[in-house]
C-alpha cells in the first residue's frame, strides 16, 4: 500500500502539490502565532501576557481561514483522484485499502506542508514580530523570537490534522463509491447539505446570535472595541458553513444576468462552473475568506473611526504591520489557494479541453472558456465578500451608535486589491497550462483523457 500511495503521489503531483502549498501557508500562520507564545514563555511572566495575547489574536483571525481553505483543497484533491481510485478497485484493490491509501496520501501531504510551514515560520517569525512591535513600548521588539520545539510540536501536527480532517469524508467515499460510477462521474457533486453540515450551520447561527448579543450589550466604547473586530471573522465562518447553499445560488444568480448567447466561450464556462460545484467551491472559498476578513477589518475600523470622531472621542486606526501579522495568514491563503485550485485541476481540465477541441472548438474558444471560468469564480467570491463588508459596516455602526453618532463606511480598497491579485494569479494558473497544451498532439491528449 505504501508503494501504491507513493506512486500515485508521483503521478498526480500537480494535485497533491496544491495541498502541500496550502498546508504550508496554514502551518506558517500557526507557527508565527505559536512562536509568540513560546517567546513569552522564554522571556518570563512580565512578557507572557503580551505575547500570548498576540498568539490569540493571530489564531482568531487565521484559524477559521486555515480550516476552511485547507479542508476545501483537501476534499478537491481526493475528488479529482476518483477515476484513479476506481481503476484501483477494478484491478483488485479492496475498498478499505483504497480509503487507507488515500488517507496515507493526505497524511503525507499534511506532514510535508507542516514541515515546510514550520521552516518558513522559523525564518520569518522574527522579522514579522519585530515589525509588529517596533512602534510599541515595553521592550517587546528587543526580545529574540523563539521558534523551537513547542512551535514544531503544535504546528506540524496541526497541519496534518487539518488536511486529514478536511479530506477524511472524501477518502471514505472514495473507497465506498462503486468503480463504474466513479468512472462515469469523475467528480462528486453535492446536491444538498448533509446532516452534519446542517448541525454546523445551526451552531454557526447560534454563535453569531450570541456574539451579536454580546456586541449590543457592551457597556462602553472600550468594551465594544474589544469585541467588534471579530465580527468579519464570525460572519465569514457563517457564510463558509452555509457555502453549499450560498455559493451555487450566488454563482447562478449573477451569471444568469449575462445571456448564454453572449459568446460560446461564456456559455461553456458558465455551464462548467455550475456543473463542477466541488471545483467551484474550492476556488471560491480561499479568495472569499481572505477578502472578507481583510476588507471587513478595515471596514470595521473606518466605521468606528468616523463614528467616534463625530462623537468627539479618539478615533480608531490600524497599523499595517499589526494588521498583517494578524491576518497575513488569511491573505496568503486567499492568494495561494485561488491559484492552487486551478493548478490542481489541470489534469482534469486538460481532458475536458481535449474533448472540446475534438468536437470542433477552436483553441481560442478553449482558452477563453478557461479564462471566463476563472473570472466567474473570482467575481462570485468578491460578491460574497462585498456582502460581508456591507453587513460589517451596518452592524458596527449600529453597535457604536448607542454611544456616538453612527457613520457606516465600507472600506473595500484592500479587499479589491486582494481580489485583483487573486484574479491575476488565477488567470496565470489558467492560461499558461492551456497555452502549453496547444503544442501537444490532440490524439495524445485524448488518449490521456
Amino acid at each position: 500500500m505504501i508503494r501504491l500511495a507513493a506512486a500515485e503521489l508521483r503521478a498526480g503531483w500537480t494535485t497533491w502539490v496544491g495541498v502541500v502549498m496550502v498546508a504550508t501557508v496554514a502551518a506558517l500562520a500557526c507557527g508565527v502565532a505559536i512562536s509568540l507564545l513560546e517567546t513569552g514563555l522564554h522571556a518570563g511572566p512580565e512578557y507572557l501576557e503580551g505575547f500570548s495575547g498576540g498568539t490569540a489574536a493571530i489564531l482568531m483571525f487565521s484559524a477559521p481561514a486555515a480550516i476552511a481553505v485547507t479542508a476545501a483543497v483537501a476534499r478537491l484533491a481526493v475528488d479529482l483522484g476518483r477515476p484513479t481510485y476506481a481503476r484501483w478497485q477494478l484491478a483488485g484493490v479492496a475498498p478499505g485499502q483504497t480509503a487507507l491509501v488515500v488517507g496515507t496520501q493526505l497524511a503525507a501531504a499534511g506532514l510535508a506542508g507542516g514541515v515546510l510551514g514550520f521552516g518558513a515560520a522559523a525564518a520569518l517569525a522574527g522579522p514579522v514580530v519585530r515589525a509588529a512591535f517596533e512602534d510599541g513600548t515595553g521592550g517587546y521588539e528587543s526580545i529574540p523570537v523563539v521558534t523551537g520545539p513547542l512551535t514544531a510540536a503544535i504546528t506540524i501536527p496541526a497541519a496534518m490534522g487539518l488536511v486529514m480532517l478536511g479530506g477524511l469524508r472524501a477518502a471514505r467515499a472514495a473507497g465506498r463509491t462503486p468503480p463504474l460510477a466513479a468512472l462515469r462521474e469523475p467528480e462528486t457533486h453535492a446536491k444538498r447539505m448533509r446532516w452534519w453540515r446542517w448541525i454546523a450551520l445551526a451552531a454557526a447561527l447560534a454563535g453569531t446570535w450570541w456574539y451579536c448579543t454580546v456586541l449590543f450589550q457592551a457597556r462602553d466604547t472600550t468594551n465594544l472595541l474589544s469585541w467588534v473586530p471579530l465580527f468579519p471573522v464570525v460572519l465569514t465562518v457563517l457564510v463558509v458553513t452555509a457555502g453549499p447553499l450560498l455559493f451555487p445560488l450566488v454563482l447562478r444568480g449573477w451569471t444568469s444576468l449575462i445571456p448564454a448567447r453572449a459568446s460560446a466561450s461564456w456559455h461553456l464556462a458558465r455551464h462548467q462552473a455550475r456543473y463542477h460545484l466541488s471545483r467551484s467551491t474550492a476556488s471560491i472559498t480561499p479568495l472569499f475568506t481572505g477578502t472578507a476578513i481583510l476588507g471587513g477589518l478595515f471596514t470595521m475600523s473606518a466605521t468606528l473611526d468616523a463614528s467616534m470622531r463625530a462623537g468627539g472621542e479618539r478615533g480608531v486606526t490600524l497599523g499595517i504591520a499589526q494588521v498583517m501579522i494578524m491576518i497575513g495568514g488569511p491573505v496568503l491563503l486567499a492568494a495561494v489557494g485561488a491559484a492552487v485550485v486551478i493548478f490542481m485541476s489541470n489534469r482534469t481540465q486538460g481532458a475536458e479541453q481535449a474533448l472540446l477541441l475534438a468536437t470542433g472548438a477552436s483553441s481560442g474558444t478553449v482558452l477563453a472558456t478557461a479564462v471566463w471560468q476563472a473570472v466567474i469564480h473570482v467575481v462570485t467570491a468578491t460578491l460574497l465578500a462585498a456582502a460581508v463588508l456591507v453587513a460589517t459596516a451596518l452592524v458596527s455602526a449600529a453597535a457604536v451608535g448607542r454611544f456616538v453618532p453612527a457613520i457606516p463606511i465600507v472600506n473595500a480598497g484592500y479587499a479589491l486589491a486582494l481580489a485583483g491579485v487573486g484574479l491575476a494569479l488565477t488567470l496565470a494558473a489558467t492560461a499558461l497550462p492551456v497555452a502549453a497544451r496547444t503544442r501537444e498532439p490532440l490524439a495524445a491528449r485524448l488518449a490521456a483523457a
